[in-house]
């Protein structure tokens, strides 16, 4: 065989291999994205306005400091990625054991940004809060909204 059919019948395998895993995998993931679609973890601002109404939620910053500075949703806890997570957690630690039983609700400074679902992991994970959501549409949403000071 001649090296171009070899590499023929390898990328064809390939490809036919993907496809047949692709359509057989239970957890196949999404190979577009559909606007509006949430994550499991992500909750809309309706939402959790809705929450507000109840016993509340815990609202997490996770803009890096300067921008949590300059204004931010009232009651908001920072907590980023980007400054020491565990020296920020420590001031705030006591606050946050005494809200445990709220849902927490995470933004950070876009619509598409890595920084709430990091820090959402990390709330899950090291400090072992359960109910933690990413505010889709972040810091905009809010801004329009008036919810940011």
């Amino acid at each position: 065989m001649t090296t171009i059919k070899q590499l023929g019948i390898i990328i064809l395998l390939s490809i036919g291999s993907a496809f047949l895993i692709y359509n057989v995998h239970p957890k196949r993931p999404a190979l577009y994205l559909v606007a509006g679609q949430l994550r499991p973890d992500e909750v809309t601002l309706s939402e959790v306005l809705e929450w507000t109404k109840g016993k509340g939620v815990v609202w997490i910053d996770a803009r890096k400091g300067e921008d949590y500075r300059k204004g931010h949703v009232e009651g908001a806890f920072l907590l980023n990625e980007q400054e020491d997570f565990f020296a920020l957690l420590e001031p705030i630690w006591s606050k946050i054991q005494n809200l445990s039983d709220r849902p927490f609700v995470v933004y950070c400074g876009s619509e598409v940004c890595a920084a709430s679902r990091k820090v959402a992991d990390r709330l899950r994970d090291s400090v072992g809060i359960a109910e933690v959501y990413i505010l889709s549409g972040g810091d905009g949403e809010l801004r329009d909204a008036g919810l940011i000071n």
